[in-house]
């Protein structure tokens, strides 16, 4: 089955400049799309010798969450 979509002229040129040669653009959009998938378990542990680096960062990710909820 195939759908039609409509995508804007620099979307277009970003999916032909990732588009090989013998790739259709669904091919690209599934390769794209395939490659954003994360495995969490793959950061477990990764702040576990720079404690002070993830305390920065969650102080700033409670900070944004409060300014988000004053919105």
């Amino acid at each position: 089955m195939t759908k039609t979509i409509t995508i804007n002229d620099e979307a277009y040129m970003a999916l032909a400049e990732l588009k090989g040669e013998s790739e259709s653009f669904s091919e690209v959009i599934i390769r794209i799309v395939k490659g954003r998938r994360v495995n969490l378990r793959d950061f477990y542990g990764v702040f576990r010798d720079n404690a002070d680096l993830w305390l920065e960062i969650e102080k700033e990710i409670l900070e944004d969450r409060k300014r988000a909820s004053l919105r």
